[in-house]
């Protein structure tokens, strides 16, 4: 038996074996993803008592409300309770999906990447959808509830025009710092992790 042979062919196999350069960068990834999963957790908790939470304001003033109004609400309640239900279970599905894959490979990396993409822009529609429900239901309630004593219907024009000018200044003002609210909560709890994992990913596309 050559001992000699197999001795350079051992050599050779060794040199074969080496550790992937790009360990450390997967690893890295780790600690946004896991504050990903954190933040996520507390989203859906909190959601759902926010939403628990409005189906009893009708009982706040209850005295107060007629069949009409608890009526507008109710409908109000299914559609922003169905768009919750539905967001909810994709972002619960994402959710526990990214338990079941061990991110030690750019493969799972980017797939969590792809998908939190997706999260983020479904996020923003939900918030745009609940803001304009509640703007409408808030319309309504104001027009309903007023207690100026006054038909802003039959307005003279001039008058009109001028509450109008009024409440289109508030309400574009109203709907600005929402937006800044919501661009800035969505940057802070996912977007910069986002970008964290898109940058390790660039990284690995390089070597």
């Amino acid at each position: 038996m050559n001992f000699d042979k197999l001795q350079e062919q051992w050599n050779q196999e060794n040199n074969e074996v080496s550790l992937p350069q790009n360990l450390d960068k997967i690893k890295e990834a780790h600690n946004p993803i896991d504050k990903v999963r954190r933040n996520m957790k507390f989203d859906l908790i909190s959601q759902a008592v926010l939403t628990v939470f409005i189906g009893f304001v009708p009982y706040a003033k209850r005295n107060e409300w007629d069949f009409q109004s608890i009526s507008i609400f109710a409908l109000f309640y299914v559609l922003m309770v169905g768009f919750m239900l539905y967001y909810t279970l994709k972002f619960y599905t994402f959710y526990k999906q990214s338990y079941n894959l061990s991110y030690d490979s750019r493969k799972n990396l980017m797939w969590f990447a792809y998908e939190l993409r997706l999260f983020i822009e479904l996020y923003r529609a939900l918030t745009f959808i609940m803001m304009f429900l509640g703007m409408a239901l808030g319309l309504y309630f104001g027009m309903h509830f007023n207690t100026t004593g006054q038909d802003i219907f039959h307005l003279k024009d001039a008058d009109f025009l001028k509450l109008f000018g009024v409440l289109f200044f508030m309400v574009a003002f109203l709907l600005g710092l929402v937006v800044l609210f919501m661009e800035f909560v969505i940057n802070h709890y996912y977007g910069k992790y986002y970008k964290k994992i898109k940058n390790i990913l660039n990284q690995l596309d390089e070597e």
